[in-house]
C-alpha cells in the first residue's frame, strides 16, 4: 500500500513538473506575442476571425489589418495555453480522486489552480475585448506566474525523495526573511510586467540613468494610473516622460531586490553552513539573479533584442521558482526537524 501511495504522489509530481514546463512555454510565448505587437493579431476570442485555426495569407485580401504572422503568434500561444489547461485539470482531478493525494496542501493548491485558471480565461477574453488594457494584460501575465508557482509547489510537495533531515534551529529565523524576498521579487516582476504592457522598455536609452546627459522628473501618479487611457496597442498612448518613470521604477525595484538578497545572504549563509541541500537553492537564486541583471542591462544597451527580451521574462519566472524552492526546503526542513 505504501509503495502504491508513493507511486501516486510521484505521478502527480511528474505531471506537475510537465505542467510547469508547459506554463514556462506559455509565458515565453506570451512575451514573444507581446513583443511582436501581436496581442491583437486575432481581434476575437477564442478563435481567430471566426476560425479555430488562424487563416492563411490569402485571407489578407478579405480582412483589413490582418497580418498572418501576428495571428499565428497569438493562436499558437492560445493552443499552448489550452494544452496547459488540460494538464492542470488532470492534476486537479487526480488530487481529488485519491485519498492519499487529498492532503491539506494539495487541496489548497488545487483550489488555487481552479480559481487561477478561471480568472486567466476571463483575462484572456478581456485582453482582446478591452484592446490590451495595461491593467488587464499585467494581471494576465502575473496570473501565468502564479499558476507556474503553484504547479511548482505541487511538484515539490509531492516528491517522494525530498527528505531533508536537518535540526538546524536557525531555519525558523531565516524563513520570514526568505518569504520577504519572495514578496519583493513578486512586486518587482509586477513592475516589469507594467513596464512591458505600457511599452516603456525602450523609453530610457542609457544606463545606469534614464538619459545620462540630463536629469529627469518623476510622474508617479500618471505612471501608475489604473484607469483606461485608450487603445494600448503598438506603442500605446502614454507620453515619453511617463514611460520613463515606469521604466526607472522597474530599475529601482531591481536594485532594491538585489540589495535585499545580498543582505539576506550575509545573514543567512553563515547559519546554513551545515545545510548543503538548502544552500544549493540559494546559490541557484544568486546565479539566476546575476544572469537576469546582465540580460536587463543588455536590453537597454542593445535596444531590446527579441531573444534577450523573451529571456528576461523566462529568467524572471525561473528566479521566482528557485526562490520558492528555497523557501519550500526551509519549511520542509523545519517540519521534519519537529517530527524527528
Amino acid at each position: 500500500m505504501l509503495e502504491t501511495n508513493n507511486k501516486t504522489k510521484s505521478y502527480i509530481a511528474k505531471l506537475a513538473f510537465c505542467a510547469t514546463f508547459f506554463c514556462l512555454c506559455v509565458i515565453g510565448l506570451g512575451a514573444f506575442t507581446r513583443l511582436m505587437d501581436a496581442g491583437l493579431g486575432c481581434p476575437d476570442w477564442p478563435g481567430c476571425y471566426g476560425h479555430l485555426i488562424a487563416p492563411l495569407n490569402d485571407y489578407t485580401a478579405q480582412v483589413n489589418n490582418y497580418v498572418s504572422y501576428k495571428a499565428w503568434a497569438e493562436m499558437v500561444h492560445r493552443y499552448f495555453a489550452g494544452t496547459l489547461s488540460i494538464l492542470i485539470i488532470s492534476i486537479i482531478i487526480l488530487i481529488f480522486s485519491r485519498s492519499v493525494t487529498r492532503t491539506r496542501s494539495n487541496i489548497i493548491f488545487a483550489v488555487i489552480l481552479i480559481g487561477l485558471i478561471l480568472y486567466q480565461i476571463m483575462l484572456g477574453l478581456w485582453t482582446v475585448t478591452l484592446k490590451l488594457l495595461p491593467i488587464v494584460v499585467t494581471q494576465h501575465l502575473m496570473g501565468g506566474f502564479l499558476i507556474a508557482s503553484t504547479l511548482w509547489l505541487v511538484y515539490l510537495t509531492n516528491r517522494n525523495n525530498l527528505i531533508l533531515k536537518n535540526n538546524n534551529p536557525n531555519l525558523v529565523k531565516i524563513l520570514p526573511w526568505a518569504v520577504g524576498a519572495v514578496v519583493i521579487l513578486f512586486l518587482q516582476i509586477m513592475l516589469g510586467a507594467w513596464t512591458s504592457t505600457n511599452y516603456a522598455s525602450l523609453s530610457c536609452p542609457d544606463f545606469p540613468f534614464c538619459v545620462n546627459s540630463q536629469a529627469m522628473s518623476l510622474h508617479l501618479r500618471e505612471a501608475f494610473a489604473l484607469s483606461p487611457v485608450g487603445i494600448n496597442y503598438e506603442g500605446g498612448v502614454l507620453s515619453t516622460v511617463i514611460r520613463q518613470t515606469i521604466h526607472m521604477m522597474h530599475r529601482l525595484g531591481g536594485l532594491i531586490f538585489t540589495l535585499y538578497l545580498i543582505m539576506f545572504a550575509a545573514y543567512a549563509l553563515p547559519k546554513l553552513k551545515n545545510s548543503f541541500e538548502i544552500l544549493k537553492s540559494i546559490y541557484l537564486v544568486f546565479g539566476l539573479l546575476c544572469i537576469q541583471l546582465c540580460i536587463g542591462i543588455s536590453n537597454v544597451i542593445f535596444k531590446l533584442p527579441l531573444i534577450t527580451a523573451v529571456a528576461h521574462t523566462l529568467v524572471a519566472i525561473l528566479l521566482l521558482l528557485s526562490l520558492l524552492t528555497f523557501v519550500c526546503k526551509l519549511v520542509l526542513s523545519i517540519r521534519q526537524g519537529h517530527t524527528s
